[in-house]
């Protein structure tokens, strides 16, 4: 047992103390119980890899504690995954620490999960605003330079154009105010039914598109989620019906309740054409994209940013010319 100081007990932030050469966890304040969500006795006992996502490994873990044991001090985001399965970004630094006359490394944790929601929220809105606002305004501009300047022989077909992108920019808006309510939301901390919420949104697609196959395969299933939540499935269902022609066109929306992880697994497959490689890299790889290198569409961004702010994952399991498949994984619960 490590005889730490007596102040890190009181400390508003995560305080953990690492064996230098292999990095096990000797020690963890009560702030850091809470932003875990393992007790200390549980944490004395995992590898750093196993509160960590997927993404994040434990040799890597090990590499940055033996780097600021040697005195080079560490200062890093890292991705946990606390007990219930929720994912949540934290800032980590390493410094080496002297305690009777023995050598440590303390990780100074705090919770960053916010100040990253709002970085994409701002990176989304930039984009918005100076991309694609910026390019219809553009079009819209090269419209009414073709206009007759007598305006009883304005052509209706330009009209009717400028019209459409004036639509558009609208519908840009509503996305604006989504995103905004994803920042407002909080904490997502009501219950949710997912069977009733996915099954009413799965069956009103399906009585609009009758021409499509469906199959609707929902399992009893509870997660803490907020309002925002339906527009993410709302938007991955409107992508395989809107992008596809509808002739065969096959599209299945499953929920599926795994206890074994705590996780709730909503899933959109359909049988039309893969998604673009260009629009999925952000997901797949993690990071937000520049706005210049992608085309018009938001949507799957906008799902990522919500489906991120109630601690969950969103990815893409097949995409292909045969069928493409966009999951959901949430959190039942949030410590």
């Amino acid at each position: 047992m490590v005889a730490v100081p007596s102040q890190f007990d009181t400390l508003d932030v995560g305080v953990m103390i690492h064996d230098p050469g292999t990095g096990a966890i000797l020690y963890a304040n009560e702030f850091a119980e809470e932003l875990y969500g393992y007790s200390e006795a549980e944490l004395r006992g995992m590898d750093v890899a196993e509160f960590s996502s997927a993404s994040f490994s434990q040799a890597e873990a090990v590499q940055r504690i033996q780097a600021a044991a040697a005195g080079d001090s560490q200062r890093f985001e890292w991705r946990n995954k606390r007990a219930t399965g929720e994912l949540y970004w934290v800032e980590v630094r390493l410094s080496d620490l002297t305690i009777n006359d023995t050598t440590y490394v303390v990780a100074l944790v705090r919770d960053i999960s916010e100040y990253k929601l709002n970085l994409r929220h701002l990176r989304v809105l930039t984009r918005i605003t100076r991309h694609n606002l910026r390019n219809k305004l553009n079009v819209i501009d090269g419209f009414f330079q073709q206009l007759d300047i007598d305006e009883n022989s304005a052509d209706s077909e330009i009209v009717d154009r400028i019209q459409r992108n004036v639509s558009e920019l609208l519908s840009l808006t509503s996305w604006i105010d989504t995103i905004k309510s994803v920042t407002r939301a909080g904490s997502h901390g009501g219950t949710c039914d997912i069977q009733q919420l996915v099954t009413e949104i799965a069956e009103t697609y399906q009585r609009e598109y009758p021409d499509i196959a469906w199959q609707i395969n929902i399992e009893q299933a509870d997660a803490t989620a907020d309002a925002t939540l339906r527009a993410a499935i709302e938007e991955l269902i409107e992508n395989a019906v809107t992008h596809n022609p509808h002739d065969g066109l096959e599209v299945t929306v499953s929920v599926t309740d795994s206890p074994a992880d705590e996780q709730v697994y909503i899933r959109i497959a359909d049988t039309g054409r893969p998604i673009p490689e260009l629009e999925i890299e952000p997901i797949v790889g993690g990071y937000d994209p520049d706005p210049l290198e992608h085309g018009d569409g938001i949507g799957l961004w906008e799902v990522q940013t919500i489906i991120n702010a109630h601690g969950g994952r969103i990815s893409v399991t097949e995409n292909s010319i045969e069928r493409t498949v966009v999951e959901i994984a949430l959190p039942k619960r949030r410590g």
